[in-house]
């Protein structure tokens, strides 16, 4: 399994992980071969996402973990994950990729009855604990998110103070990343209702820097690690301000894959077959040896050069069920920075 000092520390050369990329035996193993007894069809399920939280659907699919299962599964890349939650609730998906506080702000504010079904990815504790403190890493993210600025900026590291006043790029307003800023701008005497955020695509960021249309940019990678491969560096990673460790000191919960509670009825076995398949894909990517392979495919889902895929950090993909000690902390935070105007009682249901 990939370790936890693996997980928490820079990643080997590119030219190794490069060389481990291009190898055909890697890319042709079949992580989940088929059943020898046939499976019952559950039907399809249509996930919706950004396309850089696509990559692990696709490697499982590729893969044939939902096969196993009985799944057929259909995915579609989104700009951002309102819009992915905005078609579940239309009928044009059954399953987005989206952060807790996405999916607790569409509960509280537009009685969406949002349901999680499955742990995405998370940050261990050391994670967090290591991104808040320099030397950062000039050239590779300690983060899967950070905030980058331009070759030419004057914004220091750490400089969360001096955000005031620039405009910065985030892929959504009242976010995780939203939020993460809000968090470390307070902890260093600023106030982000000073800083002008505007809101775009993680492939389009890096071209808003070069170009000079924003001071800074929230980045996913792989993009972000373009970012950085042009010229752009890292002064702070906001989730690791925001985000607080799971239930039992666990990785904190970044990303789930989450319905509502009328698909969740309709097609309860397929939403099963659905979470046990993730679960042993989170797995299966945790262990280096379908690193590859995972790289591959994150290149052919998010367009990203062979370099950028090559050097980013891959994350931690949580290997079981949450429960509600896994964001219980989100409303208290939301609320504190004033992202709510009244604390949520109430939280996303959890589909066991």
């Amino acid at each position: 399994m990939r370790s936890i000092k693996k997980i928490s520390t820079v990643l080997t050369s590119i030219a190794l992980i490069s060389s481990a990329i291009t190898a055909p035996s890697e890319a042709a193993t079949i992580a989940c071969p088929a059943p020898t007894t046939a499976v019952k069809s559950l039907g399809t399920l249509r996930i919706a996402g950004q396309a850089s939280q696509l990559p692990v659907v696709k490697w499982g699919m590729d893969q044939g973990c939902f096969k196993k299962y009985g799944l057929d599964i259909q995915i579609t890349p989104v700009a951002t994950s309102q819009i992915a939650l905005a078609g579940v609730v239309g009928g044009s998906f059954d399953v987005v990729t989206t952060t807790p506080i996405n999916l607790i702000l569409a509960n509280a504010n537009d009685n969406f009855l949002g349901v999680i079904v499955a742990p995405r990815h998370g940050y261990l504790p050391e994670e967090l604990s290591r991104a808040k403190v320099q030397p950062f890493f000039p050239n590779a993210l300690l983060l899967q998110t950070a905030l980058i600025v331009g070759k030419n900026s004057n914004i220091p590291v750490d400089g969360w103070k001096q955000l005031e006043g620039k405009k910065v790029a985030i892929q959504s307003f009242l976010s995780s990343d939203h939020a993460g800023i809000a968090v470390a701008m307070a902890k260093f005497g600023g106030n982000y209702k000073k800083t002008e955020f505007l809101t775009m695509t993680s492939q389009q960021m890096g071209d808003a820097l070069a170009k000079g249309d924003i001071d800074a940019a929230v980045i996913n990678d792989p993009y972000a690690t373009q970012a950085i491969f042009d010229g752009g560096k890292v002064i702070g990673y906001p989730n690791a301000y925001f985000a607080e460790p799971g239930a039992n000191n666990d990785a904190s919960v970044a990303v789930v894959y989450a319905s509502t509670k009328s698909v969740t009825s309709r097609k309860r076995q397929a939403i099963k077959a659905f979470q046990r398949a993730t679960l042993e894909i989170n797995a299966l990517l945790n262990n280096s040896a379908n690193d590859a392979s995972y790289r591959l495919t994150i290149q052919s889902v998010t367009g990203a050069t062979a370099a950028a895929v090559a050097k980013q950090k891959l994350p931690y993909l949580i290997e079981r069920n949450l429960v509600p000690d896994d964001i219980s902390y989100i409303p208290a935070k939301l609320f504190q920075i004033g992202f709510i105007r009244e604390k949520i009682r109430t939280y996303p249901s959890l589909f066991h």
